[in-house]
């Protein structure tokens, strides 16, 4: 009878595909060590530059393996094993993270030789008097061709010996004639996997007061499913010889953390919560730097992933030592744990999962190039705009459970998730959390530098008179060029003057150019940060004919269809039921014509040339009505009621139809976020002294007047869920409205609401303004 055969190099041929690295398989009997409930493991390595003499010890303090245990599982290819019952480990309830058949493989890629010294107890029992000793040769084992051949007593040695008095349970495998001798290089690039396997103690531990005052989402995050009886059970890896870590710098990076950014998708619940937060260092630095709280719906509530998170973000160098610069690198990054044990390569330099590095080596560049000039004033903040920082400066950790994250799959090679949905997802979230933290970020380095900016403008006039201010004013509305010449001819003076021996006068000029050049360093940031921001729209701006375009020709063929529609819905072709199905077919056409009709008469309404060519007096009512086309879909999607209360004769000063139309979009998209679903917002004007005063009031979330004012700084913004149309919200919008309207000399603030309204916006024209 015909029958399979199974060849011996399939150790060697699944090893390859399923163990990739030698780290991995290292890592992959420390997780077979927490599978049998150990709660301390010791990994010793001892020549591991020579093949001959090296060898690697893994020594727990388990339940240990029976002889009967070893075969059905060790020896048998495909066990079931850890299959039988809830996957949970006998005496501390673990969820098993080893895979069938790992353990085998791992020994087989690091060793030619496999020992395995173990005493078995059952729980609640005695130990017995005799331990499990096995040996398995692998070299042996491939001289024969098929499993069924090996005959050899020195390929596989199984058998009992007397067990030592007293002694406890546990196992210890002993790899010896190693497969490979490593070169410094990859024995570093192994030994720092090795030592990364399970997460620093920073990161799932409270935070120490001297990081942050009070703790965030949690004080301990959710790192392992241990079952009820293994909630408290400790798990402690030592690795010594060879693998000892030396000096460890992990408290130095909390002590160097400037923002602690930690996420919570709880199971039982249908959002995901972000806390950020300065540390105690950024907060002396930095008064206006405060702590975020943000809540976004979980895009997949019923399926997860469900995680915690905890990411510590360092701003700026590091004032560190080569060694402590060498180990950062190497730690850095946001790494991602299953059941406490690391998942390779994510959080790795060359690992790029998250997009970070992506990002900030796309960030504008233009600042840089003043990091070098010798300004004798404070270093120009190279991280205007957004912030952001490479990878290197990120030092975090995502904990996932099998339970909590049900549909990641590990690859095949235990590097790495599946690329599919799910994994899409936690990476989405965590990216989200990123960049919530670089908006926040964002924010108070800007309020910051407005702060600085002030102290040095209050320094340099205290004691002036009214005619040397006036004089101030005047430089202050030179151009940029002619104020950098300006400091340059004042240092030439002042080297002049001291080269003539007149030192006093050569101080004074040196002071006055320091301050030409301070003032200009301030300017050249906020043009730069403009000029960035600008390019961008620009950009957009350059696209918008075309974009038009296409939109006029999607409304052309949604017109055709509906025509067509209309003629075959008339006929008596087609069965009741698909007569139906083409009425509701017909029905979506509609309101997909209608949308884009919407559109495309709002976006040629900014396109067309003198909607940027020539100012006028623009009818505020029926600007606004163009701002509402712009936003009405998403209105009506979330059942909002927009009323227009403007009089429709009453008309702004001169001014470009865009810009009003932008204006009362910015101001409506922001309205449309706040309420979320089912509300009101209406607009209304009132005059007064020839000024017109408009009012958009809605029913969303109130506003804190006191605190109104640092909504319409950069990047401070609530939203955070990304919209196809409204967008995620960089916190730029209000900033964009206020900016436009201070070249009209008109304002915006929000201002208290009448009822049942919770917030109210108010647009303030200049004199000038009229009714026609």
């Amino acid at each position: 009878m015909a029958r399979f055969t199974v060849d011996t190099h399939l150790f060697r041929e699944l090893g390859e595909l399923l163990v990739g690295r030698d780290s991995t398989a290292l890592i992959e009997l420390i997780k077979n060590a927490y599978d049998a409930d150990a709660t301390e493991v010791t990994v010793l390595g001892e020549g591991l530059e020579d093949l001959g003499r090296g060898s690697i010890l893994v020594t727990d303090n388990g339940v240990g393996m029976s002889t009967q245990q070893f075969e059905n599982g060790f020896l048998r290819v495909a066990s079931r094993l850890k299959d039988q019952g809830e996957r949970r480990s006998m005496l501390f309830q673990r969820r098993y993270t080893g895979a069938k058949g790992i353990g085998r493989l791992a020994a087989h890629k690091l060793a030619r030789k496999l020992e395995v010294d173990s005493v078995w107890r059952s729980p609640g029992q005695e130990a017995r008097g005799e331990a499990l000793y096995a040996a398995i040769d692998w070299d042996e084992i491939e001289r024969y061709e098929t499993l069924d051949q090996i005959e050899s007593a020195a390929a596989i040695v199984l058998g009992n010996k007397k067990a030592r008095k007293n002694a406890p349970p546990g196992t210890t495998l002993i790899l010896s004639r190693l497969r490979r001798a490593w070169t410094p290089a990859e024995r570093a690039r192994f030994f720092a996997e090795v030592q990364s396997f399970d997460p620093p103690a920073f990161l799932y531990n409270p935070l120490p007061p001297s990081v942050i005052g009070k703790s965030l989402l949690f004080d301990t995050p959710f790192v392992r499913d241990q079952g009820t009886r293994g909630s408290t059970s400790p798990f402690q890896v030592t690795l010594e010889g060879d693998f000892a870590v030396g000096e460890s710098y992990w408290a130095l990076v909390a002590e160097m953390a400037n923002w602690v950014l930690e996420i919570r998708a709880a199971p039982n619940s249908e959002h995901v919560d972000f806390a950020i937060a300065p540390t105690k260092k950024t907060r002396r630095a930095n008064r206006q730097a405060k702590p975020v709280h943000q809540t976004i719906p979980h895009p997949t509530p019923e399926r997860g992933p469900h995680f915690d998170a905890r990411i510590l973000v360092r701003e700026g160098s590091m004032n560190l030592t080569r060694d402590q610069r060498v180990w950062a690198t190497r730690t850095s990054g946001v790494r991602v744990y299953m059941e406490g044990f690391r998942v390779l390569p994510y959080g790795e330099t060359s690992d790029d999962w998250l997009s970070i590095d992506a990002d900030y080596t796309r960030r504008p560049r233009q600042l840089e190039m003043l990091r070098d000039f010798p300004l004798g004033v404070e270093a120009v903040d190279a991280d205007e705009g957004l912030t952001r920082v490479p990878n290197n400066n990120y030092f975090g950790a995502v904990f996932l459970t099998q339970e909590r994250c049900p549909n990641l799959r590990v690859l095949v090679n235990r590097e790495g998730f599946v690329p599919e949905a799910s994994f899409d997802t936690l990476a989405s979230l965590i990216r989200t959390g990123i960049d919530l933290c670089t908006r926040t970020r964002a924010a108070a380095a800007y309020a910051r530098r407005v702060e600085r900016k002030e102290a040095r403008r209050r320094e340099s006039t205290a004691g002036k008179s009214q005619n040397e201010l006036a004089d101030d004013k005047g430089i202050e509305e030179l151009a940029l060029p002619d104020r950098l010449r300006g400091a340059v001819q004042l240092m030439k003076k002042a080297r002049e003057s001291f080269n003539e021996g007149n030192a006093a006068k050569a101080e004074i000029e040196a002071s006055e150019a320091l301050r030409e050049f301070g003032e200009t360093t301030d300017l050249v940031t906020d043009l730069w940060s403009e000029r960035s921001l600008l390019l961008v729209l620009a950009s957009v701006g350059t696209q918008m004919a075309a974009f038009v375009h296409e939109i006029n020709g999607l409304l052309g063929m949604a017109q055709v269809i509906e025509s067509a529609l209309e003629q075959i819905v008339k006929t008596d072709l087609f069965p009741r039921e698909d007569h139906q199905q083409l009425k509701q077919t017909l029905s979506v056409i509609g309101n997909l014509k209608q949308g884009l009709e919407r559109q495309a008469a709002y976006l040629m309404e900014l396109e067309i040339p003198d909607s940027r060519r020539r100012r006028s007096r623009q009818r505020l009512s029926d600007r606004f009505n163009a701002a509402v086309g712009f936003i009405r879909h998403q209105a009506e999607r979330r059942h909002i009621d927009i009323e227009n209360r403007i009089p429709s004769d009453l008309t702004s000063i001169p001014m470009f139809p865009a810009e009003i139309t932008a204006v009362f979009a910015n101001l409506l998209t922001n309205a449309v976020k706040a309420i979320g679903e089912d509300g009101r917002i209406r607009a209304s004007a009132s005059v007064k002294a020839g000024q017109i005063r408009i009012l958009i009031q809605n029913t969303g979330v109130a506003v804190d007047i006191d605190e109104a004012e640092r909504w319409f700084r950069p990047f401070e913004s609530t939203t955070t869920k990304i919209d196809p149309v409204l967008g995620q919200g960089m916190g730029l919008g209000l900033t964009i409205t206020r900016n436009l309207l201070d070249n009209y000399g008109a304002a915006v603030s929000f201002v208290q609401p009448k009822r049942p309204f919770k917030t109210a916006v108010e647009v303030a024209f200049p004199s000038g303004s009229h009714a026609s």
